[in-house]
């Protein structure tokens, strides 16, 4: 019983500790410059489609209709996603941080639309760490399939 105690008791130290790391972490250098999206860093918890490695790189999401109906439809999907926050939202641009369940570890989203080629651009990075179990690799799919089907 002892030893429960000391375990369920260090468990809490982590989790608290691991909770207060995640809120303490600043937001990256985000937004478009150039009609581009912020590049990657060097590491395999993130995704783009418009940088990275061969391993980061996806497809970006092709629209048709208007660039604002297909911004509503978006978020539509993008916000029926659990722990979801939208950081900002403004014609043709949203970024979205998503939250780990456990502790709350923060993945920086943002989706570019480019009206011209009629496609949705996305980055999509884990804001501390270095792995992220490929979930934003997995979220980014899960959003583009949904958006493709609807």
């Amino acid at each position: 019983m002892k030893l429960l105690m000391i375990f369920v008791g260090i468990f809490i130290l982590i989790l608290g500790a691991g909770r207060i790391w995640a809120r303490a972490a600043k937001p990256p250098h985000l937004g478009v410059k150039n009609g581009l999206l912020s590049i990657l860093p060097d590491t395999p918890n993130c995704v783009s489609t418009q940088d990275g490695s061969s391993e980061q790189r996806m497809a970006p999401m092709p629209y048709s209709g208007s660039q604002s109906d297909a911004q509503q439809k978006l978020l539509g999907i993008i916000t029926k996603l659990s722990r979801c926050a939208i950081q900002e939202e403004k014609p043709g641009y949203i970024w979205v941080v998503y939250r780990s369940m456990v502790f709350g570890f923060p993945d920086d989203v943002e989706f570019l639309f480019d009206d011209e080629k009629k496609v949705i651009h996305f980055r999509a990075a884990a804001r501390l760490g270095y792995f992220d179990m490929v979930v934003n690799r997995k979220r980014m799919e899960k959003i583009s399939m949904q958006f493709e089907k609807s």
